[in-house]
């Protein structure tokens, strides 16, 4: 690698190294699957609160037919002495409603005037209290009768987020994205400024001791202690997926950034299956809390087998230290030490110390060139827009996976399985499709879907319902696919100059998504397909604006802004050209045998005597 301006810290090219000793050999691998453990408790993090703060049904108790120990649900809707009976859940039969509105939980029902005694308590025996100059008489918490049949006790009940409070439960639940937004430039900076595994420790730390100590926020300003520690876990929970994924990607060669950094999404999904499974075993939410979180606390170990990024060394400046992680490497992969390549970093190193002051002075690319020339500055904001889209879709999806209608753990964990197929999808057309038609398709896709299903909310046939939640899972699946390709399509599309700005910049947009994702959910009281239809019409214009992106497939990471611009230039790749290569084909690389002789290692010494 040449040193264009005096501006690379060394001349030890890491993907050259691999070229020798592997680029995703034993010891690559065995790293992957020890981040997965990293990635899964992201997955866990992120989905907590789709349980512990579940809304539940709610409605207000009726004295005179029923005593202060009373279940939501009435008598099943078929005599349970028929064999073939598969009793659904439904409300007391003097409420004559199949189901109860979100602004009519709280309100306080009489029986209905003119019937007897015997009569209250049967088919249509009450009716919601008049309104009395314009507002409706509503029952206090302590006559409130809950849903037990998903969680038997939720931080809604502990911190009376009801009835006319409900709304601050989307607020606090937005909070956690909120942590997201600053953690993603807290933990990236860190990450950069002080290594990776500095960051991914203290992000691990961050996620297990906030969300244990959540379990425990008690008396008057036990809700705000609540909040300040779901910010610092959404922290935590970004550090932890966004420093693994860069760990995981820059341990391997080119050949493999593709495959690694989406298949670095599945132990996510996994995480976030796990953390179903535990709540249908644990149903009180401060248990699910502590058991949730608090074994995170483990991965600090991985502090002592997890090596730093050799690419983060080389651009800190700490030759020594990458090159022993190198002969590590080539130890456990069997190969033998390029050391030819090793010998020529030291001999440009005095090199590089003498044009510090000249890369001092050099311009340095800020966040304000995303926005220049107008062509990129387009670019950049489509880009930003499809971000907020796919983490709006992504994770309005995934809360809402409880609420559809049928068995809200039989949901959940469907809605966080698709993700995986979702990643597989892209990991087997992306090279052969493109990033433009699999993005372009799969936001539409996501969003015709969310839109269908919106329509269908609150819907009371059970054929619906199944369609409903098959529905939720297209648009789940479309937004899953969508979040892995904006991730590897950003990094393809802007230079090297501005690339961590980009990405930067575009998961502050996407958390600005999440943050809305959960906001939409407050419009359900004025119209209840509200959040997911929006979504949806997000989402079809985001795949429309898709088609604009020039196609990357092919082409090397762009090193100049000229570069970046000139993109597509050549006509490029149609949205319907494809090119089917084998799984060989794909992952298949060379190993280069190491000289005998030196005469690379003279020729580079002899290149940077002519440039000194």
């Amino acid at each position: 690698m040449s040193d264009k301006g005096g501006s690379s810290v060394s001349e030890l090219n890491y993907d050259e190294v691999l070229e020798y000793i592997g680029q995703f050999g034993r010891f690559q691998k065995r790293i992957f699957f020890l981040l997965w453990l990293v990635s899964a408790a992201g997955g866990i993090a992120v989905m907590v609160f789709a349980f512990t703060g579940l809304e539940p049904n709610y409605r207000c108790r009726v004295p005179e037919c029923e005593g202060s120990n009373a279940s939501y649900y009435g008598a099943p809707s078929c005599d349970s002495r028929d064999q073939d009976c598969q009793p659904t859940p439904r409300l007391p039969e003097w409420y004559g409603v199949s189901s109860i509105g979100p602004n009519d939980r709280c309100r306080r029902r009489v029986p209905t005037p003119g019937l007897a005694k015997g009569e209250v308590c049967g088919a249509g025996g009450t009716k919601f209290v008049d309104a009395v100059d314009g507002s409706e008489e509503q029952c206090g918490y302590d006559e409130l009768v809950f849903d037990r049949t998903i969680m038997t006790d939720t931080l809604i009940e502990e911190y009376e987020l009801l009835c006319g409070r409900s709304g601050l439960r989307t607020i606090y639940n937005s909070i956690y994205m909120l942590g997201l937004l600053f953690g993603s430039y807290i933990f990236g900076w860190i990450s950069d400024t002080h290594g990776r595994m500095n960051a991914l420790m203290l992000s691990v730390l961050s996620v297990a001791l906030s969300g244990t100590l959540g379990a425990f926020c008690y008396g008057p300003i036990g809700l705000h202690f609540y909040a300040f520690l779901r910010f610092i876990t959404g922290m935590g929970g970004i550090g932890c997926f966004m420093v693994c994924f860069v760990l995981a990607v820059e341990h391997v060669g080119f050949k493999y950034t593709m495959l690694i950094g989406i298949a670095i999404e599945i132990p996510f999904a996994l995480g976030e299956m796990i953390l179903g499974l535990e709540a249908y075993f644990i149903r009180d939410w401060k248990t699910l809390q502590i058991v949730a979180y608090l074994p995170v606390l483990a991965l600090l170990g991985l502090y002592f087998v997890v090596p730093e990024s050799v690419r983060w060394l080389i651009g800190a400046g700490k030759i020594e230290e990458a090159k022993k992680i190198i002969r590590d490497a080539a130890r456990v992969n069997g190969k033998e030490v390029p050391e030819h390549l090793l010998k020529a970093a030291d001999l440009y190193s005095a090199k590089v110390e003498a044009n510090k002051a000249l890369a001092a002075s050099a311009k340095k690319a800020t966040i304000l060139d995303l926005f220049r020339p107008k062509k990129m500055a387009l670019r950049s904001i489509n880009m930003c827009f499809q971000w907020f889209s796919a983490t709006m879709c992504y994770y309005g999806l995934s809360f809402a996976s409880t609420s559809l209608s049928g068995d809200a753990f039989s949901n959940y964990l469907l809605s966080v399985f698709i993700e995986i197929p979702g990643c597989i999808f892209c990991i087997l057309v992306m090279d052969c499709w493109g990033r433009r038609p699999i993005l372009s398709f799969c936001q539409i896709f996501s969003g015709v879907a969310c839109i269908f299903c919106g329509l269908l909310q609150g819907t009371d046939d059970p054929s619906l319902q199944f369609l409903q939640v098959g529905l939720s899972l297209v648009g789940k699946f479309g937004a899953s696919a969508s979040f892995f390709v904006v991730y590897l399509y950003t990094a393809e599309l802007f230079p090297t100059s501005i690339r961590n700005q980009a990405v930067g910049a575009c998961s502050l947009v996407a958390r600005f998504g999440g943050i809305s994702a959960l906001l939409l959910d407050l419009l359900k009281t004025y119209w209840l397909p509200a959040p997911v239809f929006i979504m949806g019409l997000v989402a079809t214009v985001a795949g429309a604006l898709a088609v604009l992106f020039p196609e990357t497939l092919g082409n090397k990471l762009p090193e100049s802004m000229e570069e970046a611009l000139r993109i597509g230039e050549d006509g490029g790749r149609g949205l319907c050209s494809c090119t089917c290569m084998s799984i060989q084909d794909m992952f298949h690389e060379e190993i280069k045998t190491v000289p005998t002789e030196l005469t690379e290692v003279d020729e580079k010494t002899r290149l940077t005597e002519e440039q000194s």
